[in-house]
């Protein structure tokens, strides 16, 4: 394919217009895609009913327009991961990654299969869905995830530039609890204690931004985990956490439809089921449960989910969660959001 020219970056639906110009490509219709942070995403259709997914990757986060640096190989892991992933766990029918038509390196576009218009999150209050049958087909493929990519490279470092974002909650954490008067002194704790494993944790291929947003739902209720740019070899508690966390929020605030507990009983069954490799022991549940801290903790505090008091009151549940979980408190988290992952003689 031809490689990008200054004046041709598939940035806007003019450039994407040019890049699919330069490469003889037929097109009808092309739309940029709502939602995404850190790439370039338009839906380019061809005029006989079927559409694909461009995606480019710049080497700052899109939304900054320039101002935050992001490596551009954050596409090249994707690209990999999605390819290999896709192949390990091609005979679960249920949970899907979306097809690979092509990748352009040079020019770091990646070409897919387009997996729907709607993602969990949008799709979480449709009263036509069964959220709970979502949250156990989600929990038994990231089992299978973590569990045959335990030996698994996805190329070199596992994915650094993944490994230093994941760790951006961690090392602001503390800024967010001096604005609620909550304890900075144990947030340093927990990025100094739990932030750096992130750095080395490599047990398994992890997804990296797992959480409703980033599943999509076609017209068929297909289930497709897209957005791979930020996976990484690491430890599945983080994907498991990541997700709690804003199962707990989609529960709370959009509908109590009972999500989280599904989810969480779901990996612990399979996980057992599989009787190998993946243990939920306290080690496990200790991670999930300060992970999930955190990630309540930070994130409420600037992606609006309600108003100002329930806001803090998700915070302090945060602080809890980050506490409870280093103290190895299993009996207070079997009855404060994780009782999901907890049997009762834990």
């Amino acid at each position: 394919m031809a490689e990008v020219q200054n004046n041709e970056k598939p940035t806007s639906v003019d450039g994407v217009k040019k890049y699919l110009d330069a490469n003889n490509i037929e097109y009808s219709d092309i739309e940029q895609v709502a939602g995404g942070n850190a790439n370039y995403v338009f839906r380019v259709s061809n005029g006989v009913g079927v559409s694909r997914i461009y995606k480019h990757a710049e080497p700052y986060v899109a939304f900054s327009k320039g101002a935050i640096p992001l490596a551009v190989d954050r596409m090249d892991y994707e690209a990999t991961a999605l390819q290999v992933v896709h192949d390990l766990l091609s005979d679960v029918n249920a949970v899907k990654l979306p097809k690979v038509w092509q990748y352009d390196q040079p020019s770091k576009v990646l070409v897919m299969a387009d997996a729907g218009h709607k993602t969990l999150k949008e799709a979480y209050s449709d009263p036509d869905i069964d959220v709970a049958e979502i949250g156990r087909l989600l929990a038994e493929w990231l089992v299978l995830l973590h569990h045959k990519t335990r030996d698994i490279s996805i190329g070199a470092g596992g994915n650094p530039t993944a490994r230093s974002i994941y760790r951006y909650s961690y090392s602001n954490l503390a800024q967010v609890a001096g604005q609620y008067r909550l304890d900075a002194d144990f947030c340093h704790y927990v990025d100094r204690t739990y932030g750096c494993l992130l750095q080395s944790d490599d047990d398994s291929v992890c997804h990296g931004d797992f959480w409703p947003g980033n599943i999509m739902l076609n017209q068929e209720k297909t289930l497709t985990v897209v957005d791979w740019e930020i996976c990484r070899r690491g430890r599945g508690e983080t994907d498991v956490a990541q997700f709690a966390a804003e199962a707990y929020l989609l529960d709370r605030f959009r509908g109590r439809k009972g999500l989280l507990d599904a989810f969480l009983k779901s990996y612990r069954r399979k996980v057992q089921e599989l009787g190998k490799d993946l243990t939920v022991d306290r080690r496990f549940t200790q991670r999930v449960a300060v992970h999930m801290g955190v990630h309540l903790a930070f994130w409420p505090a600037s992606v609006k989910w309600a108003e100002n008091g329930d806001t803090k009151a998700v915070i302090e549940l945060g602080h809890q969660l980050m506490r409870r979980g280093d103290a190895e408190d299993m009996d207070w988290l079997r009855e404060n959001s994780l009782g999901g992952l907890l049997k009762s003689d834990d």
